[in-house]
């Protein structure tokens, strides 16, 4: 049974791991190792192109998979977290827009660009330049500001990232 624990005048613009609107995405199917929650960043896992995982000191940017997505079938536990379990199917948004979980110091805003935590309690989660953690950037830019921890992304795939590169 699902009840509100929480109660304020405000009304979050988005959900992690929610679409951010419907233009064109591409979300693929992975399992997950769980623990990865709705809007981290997740890279290839041991079997690469099945699994995912969530980034560390040794993950590069080739290695990102996209942000995993809420597909709203994961449920609640008592203390009203939705975490996919192991061996769970989630999808992964590949390219489009979406809320993604940002670090405490990120400072996201309009066009910039999007980098990947990858060590310390906050890996998986997205950053700004400003940020002094570890991370790599990505084909990513932000849609907006952060709102109650989130923010909008757009994630370019990678295919489309390298083309727009060699233009330059």
């Amino acid at each position: 049974m699902g009840a509100q624990t929480s109660y304020g005048y405000k009304t979050a613009k988005g959900i992690a791991g929610g679409l951010y609107d419907i233009t064109t995405y591409e979300n693929n199917t992975f399992t997950t190792p769980g623990g990865v929650p709705f809007g981290y960043g997740v890279v290839k896992g041991e079997n690469p192109g099945s699994d995912v995982k969530l980034p560390d000191a040794d993950s590069t940017a080739e290695d990102f998979e996209g942000v995993v997505q809420n597909g709203f079938t994961t449920m609640q536990d008592n203390e009203g977290n939705a975490v996919p379990e192991k061996g769970q199917s989630i999808g992964v948004l590949k390219q489009g827009k979406i809320w993604a979980v940002v670090g405490e110091a990120a400072v996201p805003a309009y066009d910039k660009p999007v980098y990947l935590i990858v060590t310390g309690d906050e890996a998986g989660r997205f950053t700004t330049k400003e940020d002094t953690s570890e991370k790599l950037a990505l084909p990513a830019r932000f849609v907006g500001g952060a709102d109650n921890g989130i923010a909008p992304i757009r994630v370019q795939a990678a295919c489309v990232a390298e083309k727009e590169e060699s233009k330059a």
